[in-house]
């Protein structure tokens, strides 16, 4: 049965000396609040401060401590009325999450997973994750109606076209990018036609093209009566059009009303991020010569060509599925296809005499997989303990000199007290500066970072930022930073790597790139 929007003047959600019972305690304490036709609503605070968790509370995913909780929009919805415990109608409430997100990651069973073939061959695929069981996630001995699925299937095809996931249907989910895994989650919320859409950091990982598409959906789904809410910790990422604001802090509402001007701290970066250095002499960092990749019929690289010397600071840019995560995978020896092709990292090529992990002491990696697949129980100094075996998780006695640079790296990066804490418990910033410090403890001549900054707010961002050059410095190591997000591009980047559909459009000095 399709959603049917109610008329008038309706709230969405309506909240009334709400308290709610989350992972960790209760939050949002006697909360009111009231969303309602005709506004745009942005939910905004600093990282850790209940975003998402407020999301899940407006859809009644949480449990209701004490207050009340209603959805006045769908009081007149015969599925609603008839219920007997109050549960919401099938499609009424659509939401996608960074939590997806990482669930979706945290599915491939080791990290490097989407590059090996022969472990992804009976993996789900997008086109199975995009049937009207698995979105809508009936009950597989429900009766179905024919006009039901006659209008999921307009539905579905009306997101695949939008998202531009045609190409990734019979892909694996595990083998899918960050920027395509999350363009997934949203045409999948959408799918729904839900009354209430629900997104959390909804540009997460998007190009530019992805992001504009995006903003022109949700000013038709605004049009068409359909609430929307957004959750931010970056205010700069605020749509025009919003035009009511929730503010959150430590898990509480401090503010909800008419959109207001919000404090944004000034930009601060350390010294380190305006210092220049020598390079260190040496063989070329990476040289690729002539690299093709293929999945199937598909060409993921298209006879690439490029060398980064020592010490050199480059950024990689492109569109969602323009080939980056291919070219750090062969970097990093994840790629089985490495082998096939002309790399060399710091003038060692894999392949005979030279092996997987001989490739990986070289280098050190941040990304979102990492942060994802690290043990959550690990404590922070054994992430960091890690770096020295490029694994996850610490599966040998460290020695002393060892234990005394993973404690002098969190020293350096702030996280002296921090060392016997869980990394799942440590706040999103600090884990991301333990992976720095995992990256650098082994001391590395090149630094891969891949969508460091995703998901973190301005302060956050500005301080691991100082710490990338602040590391780079100290190691007198190369960088390549990955981004879609110019802004977030440190200034010792000097040199730009641009990929589109698989092609290598520039490779040389930023301030030639005219793109």
């Amino acid at each position: 049965m399709k959603f049917i929007r109610a008329s008038g003047t309706a709230p969405y959600v309506v909240l009334e000396n709400a308290t709610f019972r989350g992972p960790s305690g209760l939050v949002f304490a006697k909360s009111n609040l009231s969303l309602c036709p005709g506004e745009r609503w942005a939910i905004v605070g600093p990282n850790d401060s209940g975003q998402e968790l407020l999301l899940a509370a407006l859809a009644g995913k949480l449990i209701l401590a004490e207050g009340r909780l209603r959805h006045p929009f769908l009081e007149n919805d015969a599925r609603f009325v008839d219920s007997v415990f109050g549960v919401l109608p099938p499609g009424s409430i659509a939401m996608a999450s960074m939590k997806q997100h990482r669930q979706l990651l945290l599915a491939r069973e080791f990290h490097q997973l989407r590059w090996h073939g022969s472990f992804t061959a009976d993996s789900a695929r997008v086109r199975e994750y995009l049937e009207r069981g698995q979105v809508e996630q009936r009950n597989p001995f429900a009766v179905t109606d024919d006009e039901g699925a006659q209008r999921f299937e307009s539905t579905r095809q009306r997101e695949i076209d939008r998202f531009e996931l045609t190409a990734l249907l019979d892909r694996p989910l595990v083998a899918l990018s960050n920027g395509e895994l999350h363009r997934l989650l949203l045409a999948r919320a959408l799918m729904l036609d839900p009354g209430l859409l629900l997104l959390d950091e909804p540009f997460a990982g998007l190009d530019a093209r992805s992001r504009g598409m995006l903003l022109q959906i949700l000013d038709a789904l605004h049009a068409q009566g359909t609430g929307v809410v957004l959750a931010f910790t970056q205010p700069d990422d605020l749509p025009d059009g919003i035009s009511h604001m929730i503010e959150v802090q430590e898990h509480r509402i401090v503010y909800a009303g008419p959109r207001r001007e919000l404090h944004r701290p000034s930009a601060r970066r350390s010294a380190a991020a305006s210092t220049h250095y020598s390079p260190a002499a040496g063989p070329r960092l990476v040289e690729f010569r002539d690299v093709t990749v293929r999945q199937g019929a598909v060409i993921l690289l298209d006879h690439v060509t490029f060398t980064i010397s020592p010490g050199e600071h480059w950024a990689l840019v492109g569109p969602n599925g323009s080939g980056k995560s291919t070219l750090l995978s062969l970097i990093l020896a994840d790629n089985p296809q490495a082998f096939a092709n002309h790399i060399r990292v710091a003038g060692r090529q894999l392949g005979f005499g030279c092996g997987i992990w001989e490739i990986k002491a070289l280098l050190g990696w941040v990304s979102p997989e990492l942060d994802a697949h690290c043990p959550p129980d690990a404590s922070a100094l054994d992430a960091v303990l890690s770096g020295f075996a490029s694994s996850l998780g610490v599966y040998a006695e460290p020695d002393h000199d060892q234990r005394a640079a993973a404690l002098q790296w969190l020293d350096r990066r702030g996280l002296g007290g921090v060392q016997n804490q869980s990394f799942a418990s440590l706040a999103t910033c600090d884990r991301r500066l333990v992976l720095l410090a995992r990256a650098a403890v082994h001391g590395p001549s090149l630094l891969i970072l891949d969508e460091p900054c995703l998901g973190l707010d301005q302060p956050s961002r500005e301080r691991l930022l100082a710490a990338i050059e602040a590391t780079a410095l100290a190691l007198r190591a190369g960088m390549i930073f990955v981004t879609h997000d110019p802004i977030e591009i440190p200034s010792s980047v000097t040199k730009l790597l641009v990929l589109e559909s698989g092609h290598l459009r520039h490779a040389g000095p930023r301030a030639d790139w005219q793109g």
